[in-house]
């Protein structure tokens, strides 16, 4: 799930520093991160399935032919490894441009 968006026991961890509203926000910063990372799994769910669907199954059935199948699995495939790139791609540009400034 790292790549959806994670939140480390260093971020959570408060230092004796912290302020309470520093501590709010730091808590509020990571349900938003973690709301995010279900967001984009919920959506990379529904369109592997939309997609996949509409490329794989001509004629829906209670069973998936051999031929279905595959092409399902494969389909699956593809999409998360592309997704896995891109999302590699995208947190080393958001670590790039935190590291800029």
């Amino acid at each position: 799930m790292a790549l959806f968006g994670s939140s480390t026991a260093a971020a959570s961890a408060s230092s004796p520093a912290t302020t309470p509203s520093q501590q709010l926000k730091k808590e509020i910063e990571n349900q938003i991160s973690q709301e995010l990372a279900v967001a984009n799994a919920t959506e990379l769910v529904s369109k592997i399935t939309e997609n996949c669907f509409e490329k794989c199954i001509s004629q829906p059935a209670n069973v998936l032919r051999p031929q279905e199948d595959q092409c399902v699995s494969q389909c699956l495939e593809k999409y998360m490894r592309s997704w896995n790139v891109i999302s590699k791609a995208y947190i080393t540009r958001i670590q790039q441009s935190s590291n800029d400034k």
